[in-house]
């Protein structure tokens, strides 16, 4: 009885700091894209950008190609050559490679920090928290990364 009892907690105090291992989110980088002029279509606008990741300590940084979206009243923005800074928040452990996939606007307050954020479809545990979008109006409603190299 001792012994299952044991064992019973031993597995409950595993997957408790395995659950807060999962919730424990960090910085872990900086996005840095560039955009060109926005393709506007039906209330939205939609840009081809070039991204460099570069990792919080002594990761290589990541070369990335993509695509960002702007809807409502960001899409009407001037257009021309945008810069865009983006904290890269997620576990503390991540592999190379990681940031390649669409990030989309959750359900979240509309204004705040977190009203700037975007949120990994495929893998959610990575957020795009905006820090500056070039003098843009509005904010970017998704974008879509694909690895151009491969981490060292």
């Amino acid at each position: 009885m001792r012994t299952t009892l044991l064992a019973s907690a031993c597995v409950i105090a595993a997957g408790i700091a395995a659950a807060s291992a999962e919730q424990s989110r960090t910085s872990i980088g900086v996005l840095t894209c560039t955009s060109g002029d926005s393709v506007a279509e039906g209330g939205a606008a939609e840009s081809r950008m070039t991204c460099g990741f570069k990792p919080t300590g002594s990761g290589a940084e990541e070369r990335y190609s993509g695509t960002l979206r702007m809807d409502g009243q960001a899409a009407s923005a001037p257009s021309g050559k945008r810069v865009w800074v983006w904290a890269v928040i997620g576990p503390a452990k991540v592999p190379g490679g990681v940031l390649a996939q669409r990030y989309v606007a959750a359900a979240r307050p509309t204004t705040g920090p977190a009203a700037a954020a975007l949120v990994g479809e495929s893998n959610d545990a990575i957020t795009l928290q905006a820090e500056t979008a070039d003098g843009a109006v509005g904010t970017a409603t998704q974008i879509e990364l694909k690895l151009l190299t491969t981490p060292a």
